[in-house]
């Protein structure tokens, strides 16, 4: 099995005057700049590369997980062409009341074709075609699925982002999405992609 690094988002830098705080302007500037034309939480999981061979479970740093999904995980995922690659948030190490729940944000290769030179927006697509599954519903985290595709929120990224900074634990903050960017595929690791930007919440345990 052949492991490519998923990509991953710039940090936004904080605030110099407030440090734990973005201000509303400059979130409100990257909206309607238009390079960013859509947003997501970004959940407290473990990102998680998916092989629907054997349904594998890879971590960021390209390491097996110590992790044995639940049975009815294991039928939505059988559900996906073979050969292919999924990328998403696994909820279930960091979240106490959240277990057995995959957020899908892209596929990195369908049905035995990797997605050479196709952008994020082009793997969305491929997604929402799937009539079966399920969106991911605000900040709800109870479902009857254990398969997700992780929401995407085409304006009001100021108020997603107060959303998300007064969720749990559950919710990182947010990363806006240029729909035109190219996924990287890489075996050695990456720089993060331009393409995404994640603004983390107020947090004390997160260091800039």
């Amino acid at each position: 099995m052949l492991f490519y690094y998923p990509n991953r988002p710039t940090l936004v830098p904080p605030d110099p005057k407030n440090p734990l705080n973005p201000k509303s302007d400059y979130i409100d500037s990257l909206e309607s700049g238009g390079i960013y034309d859509g947003a997501e939480f970004k959940w407290n999981g473990d990102n998680t590369e998916i092989h629907t061979d054997d349904l594998s479970f890879s971590n960021r740093q390209g390491e097996r997980l110590h992790y044995t999904p639940h049975p009815d995980m294991i039928t939505e995922l059988k559900k996906f062409p073979k050969k292919s690659i999924l990328n998403g948030e696994l909820m279930h190490r960091h979240t106490k009341a959240t277990k057995d729940l995959l957020i899908l944000h892209c596929v990195m290769a369908w049905d035995g074709q990797l997605l050479l030179g196709k952008t994020w927006g082009y793997s969305r697509q491929i997604l929402e075609a799937l009539a079966w599954l399920p969106r991911t519903v605000g900040t709800q985290l109870s479902y009857s699925s254990h398969v997700l595709l992780a929401q995407v929120h085409r304006s009001g990224y100021w108020k997603l982002f107060n959303q998300a900074r007064a969720c749990d634990d559950s919710i990182e903050g947010i990363v806006l999405k240029n729909s035109k960017g190219k996924l990287v595929f890489s075996t050695n690791k990456i720089p993060d992609v331009n393409w995404m930007l994640k603004i983390r919440k107020p947090s004390k345990k997160y260091s800039f």
